[in-house]
């Protein structure tokens, strides 16, 4: 027997009158709840500190940490009245599968789903605009549907993350790891070697936030493998040497000029500007060395 005939409770609402709750307080609710109300969706917002009485809806997205998805959707399964529709659950985790943090729910929701936006967030105004954003899709039927909806309502583009060997969801986030946060230590590193030079923290961090503003930039106007410039784009190999050379005290920056720079060789042979004979003399150079 279904959870809904069990407990008498109704069906889903027609998708063109589904209330939308939006949980959480963080960018990524501010800028998710923004968004719909944008799209003129029917949306409200609920945090914790906020206090008073939880609203209620059709579909409620989880924008909240990791750790804390289990237990608000526990607060919102257990605020419904015996005659409230059961509601579509759906979290923001893109790291965790749909089911996941929901394993554990009674009584259970309609449906559960992942939505994750494939951006990075700061809490600027502009992280409302997600015209055009992939956002990593998951879940059962009505929770995948939901996923959809939302995502079409917020103009963005859904990538099904369905099992695929139980790798897809696992590689998305991985993607979203290496370009975003990773890039973040690229630029810490690149900071270091900056300061060292004689620019002061704030200033080496400014000028490097531009020169990577302006290669996403190029990569979303050129595309790969047009966008990559620099001595591998060219096959330059003294200067990848003199590169190497001045980092031979700074082992670790070290380590990282050459692992990305053997990607960087993949890339600079798709674009092919650099001779062939260069770019394996560039390899022979950034193997891993002492």
């Amino acid at each position: 027997m279904s959870e809904i005939s069990q407990t008498g409770r109704l069906p889903m609402r027609p998708a063109s009158g589904e209330r939308i709750l939006v949980i959480g307080d963080g960018p990524v609710a501010r800028a998710l709840g923004r968004a719909l109300e944008r799209s003129g969706a029917p949306v409200e917002r609920w945090w914790r500190r906020k206090g008073g009485a939880m609203p209620g809806g059709d579909v409620v997205v989880l924008a909240v940490r990791d750790s804390e998805i289990a237990r608000a959707a526990e607060q919102v399964m257990a605020r419904l009245a015996a005659s409230d529709t059961l509601p579509i659950l759906l979290h923001c985790a893109g790291a965790l599968p749909a089911e996941e943090p929901f394993a554990l729910l009674s009584p259970r929701p309609l449906g559960v789903g992942l939505v994750h936006p494939l951006r990075a967030f700061a809490g600027a105004p502009e992280d409302a605009d997600l015209v055009g954003t992939v956002f990593g899709v998951q879940g059962d039927e009505p929770g995948r549907d939901a996923a959809l909806r939302l995502v079409k309502r917020m103009g963005g583009v859904p990538l099904s993350l369905e099992d695929r060997g139980g790798t897809a969801l696992a590689r998305y986030h991985a993607a979203a790891v290496l370009v975003s946060n990773h890039a973040v230590g690229l630029v810490d590193a690149g900071v270091e070697l900056l300061t060292q030079a004689g620019l002061e923290r704030g200033e080496a961090t400014r000028a490097l936030a531009e020169l990577l503003m302006s290669t996403a930039a190029n990569l979303k106007q050129a595309g790969l493998p047009d966008a990559l410039t620099g001595p591998v784009a060219r096959g330059d190999v003294m200067v990848v040497a003199r590169h190497l050379l001045a980092l031979r005290d700074r082992r670790e920056i070290a380590a990282l000029y050459r692992a990305t720079g053997r990607r960087v060789t993949k890339v600079a042979a798709e674009k092919g500007q650099a001779p062939k004979e260069a770019l394996e003399r560039i390899r022979a150079l950034l193997v891993d060395g002492d």
